[in-house]
């Protein structure tokens, strides 16, 4: 810090970055992207006023807000991050669990589909056999009545040459 005759004081880069707490490349930064410029230069070193350095204050604060916030939303979103892939986890479970118990319910019903045909095995065979049965005296009852049919039913050459 520099005190002008005017009892205006001066500041460099490295006064303001020490203040700030921070480095001079990030004042330097600051100080080019909103375009201010220095008061005087003395040799190599350009120095700011008191409005320079309470503007880069400023900025240098509403960075670090951002920047906090930026750690913060940062860290929420590790922690949905986490929570989704617990939810994630829990549904593959159930998932695992609901195919299961679908493969368990598919070979229950194929043991009582095995049951069932079973069960109806010696009663289809006794129906079988009694519509075959039925079948036979149906087939020889009609073969009856064709032998005594047969001869009044003659075709029309065979009454003339009788």
């Amino acid at each position: 810090m520099i005190k002008t005759s005017e009892g205006e004081k001066l500041y460099s880069q490295k006064d303001i970055a020490d203040r700030l707490g921070t480095s001079k490349s990030t004042v330097y930064r600051i100080i080019k992207e909103l375009g201010l410029t220095h008061s005087t230069k003395q040799s190599q070193t350009m120095l700011y006023d008191e409005s320079v350095l309470k503007s880069v204050k400023k900025d240098f604060e509403n960075r670090k807000l951002v920047q906090g916030s930026v750690n913060e939303s940062a860290k929420s979103n590790d922690e949905l991050i986490a929570q989704l892939k617990d939810d994630l986890q829990h549904e593959r479970e159930n998932v695992a669990n609901l195919t299961r118990l679908l493969d368990q319910s598919q070979q229950l019903q194929l043991s009582l589909q095995q049951q069932i045909k079973a069960l109806k095995a010696p009663q289809e065979a006794t129906t079988t056999s009694e519509n075959n049965s039925k079948a036979n005296d149906d087939e020889t009852t009609k073969d009856t009545e064709k032998a005594t049919t047969e001869p009044d039913k003659l075709k029309w050459w065979q009454k003339i040459f009788r």
